[in-house]
């Protein structure tokens, strides 16, 4: 059957069309042109090339414009001929001339790259040369325009000829575009409630930030119809570009890839600065700039599609520097109507800073200056992203502790050396004693709480310990975060008569317990078994919330016997008791160390420290600045820092101080009020109190400590009050030598002596846990 149907078309084909077959010579280029090329490719790299180098290339392009002139003419003349003759024996030969004068065209590029700058602005630039070239480049120009011409017309004639012998690769190419617009269709009409649901489902997830999937699904949306027709007409014109004689279809191909691309860059460049700008809500700023970007981008377009054709049509010479000069001339015409349009902008945003440098005032003086005001538009929109490239930089690197205390540190050290003038001043004397407590007042029962800080350890804890299951948790920090006002919180939540705060005695266990019986209704000299009885019988759910147990923990052998009778008294309980313990961060190490993995409690959290942000506004909740107590930052020469370009000279004072104790005490409340306090200096002129930088501890003695002197420091810390027994004990040194140690102590202000007991003193506290931290000998 097969054989029968080829043979049907054997007869029915008309001959001419059988014998209409197509040729696969390739032209070659004439020998002028050949021999061009050939000096061209030899010539050596141009980093190495030399000055005869250059030379030989510049009379090389000297007679590739000759050749280009005589190919040029040549081919106008066999394509008139052929106009004439008609005859398709001449078209090999007209081939041969345009392909010869388009790898003149190439080589002529390359060799104005190649030779020197002064020989390539000769023949490019607007002189006499210049003007030389560009007419032969049109004159070029028009041949190949109408070699283009005639041979899409041959290409036109012999495709409707295949078509008679065969219609099927245009059944196929009508069968690809229809494919290709019933899918953009499908995705115009479905791309949007996808993308619209997608952005739901992501909005929903629990995170504390956008999720990069709501970014991209975010973008998307504004993107989406413009992409989806960028890529289909891509697609069709690769589709087309299969035919004979589309070539020219690649001009198509630039306009369409720049024009679309103009679109999406827009539609992300509003989203993005719609998202990201601080001035959304001035309607004024959001006019401006959205017709800023779309002017810019559609300029860009056109002049890439301009110098883009440009190139595919007569490669990079002459005409080519031309348009590419008059492009940039479009672009700074652009450029000055762009900064005369935000003018009023910029200079009003820069008139909120108080503090300008030297060429920001020139600047602002020059204004409305008619040849200058683009010049100083262009300065202030320059400091105005230098500020905004420094903030967001400074803001990134503010989320590491790290570099904020080597801010601080910097920051201190320079406003040190600026107050060292005004402290020696003799009218300026500091307070001290009970009187520093009437301007920076202690807390109290009713003091402003500041309910941000731990807030995520207060509702883990809480969950924990108040829900009615058995419980028995422990929190542990350093002294002064604030251990005792998180435990009364857990109280305070439980909302219950129940829930009970005991704060641990000196004493030791007994005493505890004899706390614990008084607290429950018991007799205080109770023993365990009526204790362990109520606990047992009891319907009622207790909230024990003990403070300060580190002063039933001794770092020593053995030292964890008070504990573990307590944990074991509290869980024989057999009921469903919640209990939470509160522990020194020290003597909790110890407790960690000693157990190892072995269970002891159900959960532990540790209390973080505070934040920059935390302790600025406890600090002034504890201070007046009105009033008889009131305070002045007044003449504290602070410098201004990335992040503080929208305080006042007072509120800038005031923060910049907060940050230096906030530095100094390494996020701990207590440390940053005692040296708050001792910062106050009063003129005894006229009774106004200051706020100086206070004078820290030197701790070049405790570095260079010997280490059992370190050894009994530690275990005071550990022990918050310890006698000379109890350190003789945990340290393994003698009675005599630790006393010894203890009166040196004293003598330099170390320690405080209470009922014979040692306790670090409040204003040692810091450098001593530094340095014992830096030894290795105590975790921080």
């Amino acid at each position: 059957m097969l054989n029968k149907l080829l043979f049907c078309a054997l007869v029915l084909a008309p001959f001419d069309l059988l014998a209409n077959w197509s040729t696969f010579d390739t032209p070659e280029l004439t020998d002028k042109s050949k021999a061009i090329s050939t000096q061209v490719n030899a010539l050596p790299e141009q980093h190495l090339a030399d000055n005869r180098d250059q030379s030989r290339a510049t009379n090389i392009l000297i007679n590739t414009f000759e050749q280009q002139q005589s190919h040029a003419k040549q081919l106008n003349q066999q394509l008139r001929q052929f106009r004439t003759s008609k005859d398709p024996n001449d078209w090999p030969a007209i081939e041969q001339t345009k392909l010869s004068l388009d790898s003149l065209s190439q080589n002529k590029a390359k060799l104005l790259t190649y030779v020197s700058v002064n020989i390539n602005e000769q023949f490019t630039g607007f002189g006499p040369d210049g003007v030389r070239q560009l007419l032969l480049e049109a004159q070029v120009t028009e041949a190949i325009i109408n070699y283009q011409l005639i041979s899409q017309f041959r290409h036109l004639v012999r495709f409707t000829t295949d078509l008679k012998v065969s219609p099927f690769p245009l059944l196929v190419l009508i069968f690809k575009l229809s494919l290709i617009g019933i899918l953009l269709s499908w995705w115009l009409k479905t791309a949007p409630k996808l993308i619209v649901s997608q952005l739901k489902n992501t909005k929903r997830k629990p995170l504390s930030g956008e999720p990069i999937s709501h970014v991209i699904w975010r973008y998307l949306n504004k993107v989406q119809a413009p992409l989806a027709w960028f890529a289909a007409l891509s697609i069709m014109i690769n589709t087309l570009m299969t035919l004979p004689g589309l070539d020219s279809i690649n001009y198509l191909s630039v306009v369409i890839n720049w024009s679309f691309a103009a679109a999406i860059i827009i539609r992300l460049l509003t989203e993005f600065t719609s998202h990201h700008s601080h001035y959304n809500n001035q309607s004024e700023i959001v006019e401006l700039r959205v017709s800023t970007v779309k002017h810019w981008v559609w300029t860009l377009m056109a002049a890439g599609i301009i110098l883009k054709a440009t190139e595919m049509s007569v490669y990079q010479g002459t005409i080519y520097t031309w348009v590419k000069t008059l492009m940039l001339l479009v672009l700074l015409i652009l450029l000055i109507k762009t900064l005369t349009n935000w003018r009023s902008v910029v200079f009003k945003q820069l008139s909120h800073s108080d503090e300008q440098p030297a060429y920001i005032d020139w600047a602002i003086k020059r204004q409305a200056v008619t040849l200058l005001a683009p010049i100083a538009t262009l300065i202030g929109v320059y400091r105005l992203f230098s500020q905004r490239l420094f903030q967001e930089l400074f803001n990134k690197l503010s989320k590491y502790q790290t570099f904020k205390h080597a801010i601080a540190y910097f920051f201190r050290v320079e406003v040190a050396k600026q107050s060292q003038a005004d402290k020696q001043n003799a009218n300026m004397v500091r307070i001290k004693g009970e009187e520093t407590f009437s301007y920076v007042k202690p807390g109290h029962e009713d003091s402003e709480l500041i309910e941000n800080y731990a807030s995520t350890e207060l509702n883990e804890i809480a969950r924990y310990v108040l829900a009615p299951t058995p419980a028995m948790a422990l929190i542990y920090s350093e002294r002064g975060l604030g251990l005792t006002t998180l435990l009364k919180r857990v109280i305070y939540r439980a909302n219950s008569e129940n829930a009970i705060y005991i704060s641990c005695p000196y004493g030791g266990y007994q005493p505890l317990v004899q706390q614990i019986n008084t607290a429950l209704g018991l007799a205080k000299d109770a023993d365990e078994t009526e204790l362990l009885q109520l606990l047992r019988s009891t319907e009622k759910r207790f909230v024990f919330c003990i403070d300060d147990c580190q002063r039933i923990i001794s770092p020593k052998v053995g030292g964890l016997i008070d504990l573990m009778k307590l944990s074991k008294l509290l869980r024989r309980g057999r009921n469903q008791h919640g209990v939470l313990l509160g522990v020194e961060q020290s003597a909790w190490r110890f407790v960690d160390r000693a157990r190892g993995e072995r269970l002891l409690f159900d959960k532990v959290v540790a209390m973080p420290r505070w934040s920059e942000t935390q302790i600025a506004a406890l600090l002034s909740s504890r201070i007046d600045m009105d009033g008889e107590h009131a305070l002045s930052f007044a003449g504290l020469k602070l410098p201004k820092q990335w992040d503080e370009h929208e305080l006042t000279e007072k509120q800038r004072a005031e923060q910049g101080f907060y940050r230096i104790l906030w530095d100094y005490s390494d996020g701990n409340p207590s440390v940053a009020l005692r040296f708050f306090r001792q910062s106050l200096h009063q003129d005894k002129i006229s009774g106004e109190v200051f706020v100086r930088i206070f004078k820290a501890p030197d701790a070049k003695e405790l570095e260079n400590m010997p280490k059992p002197m370190l050894a009994v420091l530690r275990a005071i810390v550990q022990l918050e009050v310890a006698s000379a027994e109890e350190l003789s004990a945990c340290t393994q040194l003698g009675f005599a030598e630790v006393l010894n140690t203890l009166r040196y102590f004293q003598n330099r202000g170390f320690i405080e002596l209470i009922d014979d007991k040692a306790k670090i003193s409040s204003h040692w506290f810091r450098y001593i846990t530094n340095t014992l931290h830096n030894q290795h000998l105590l975790v921080k």
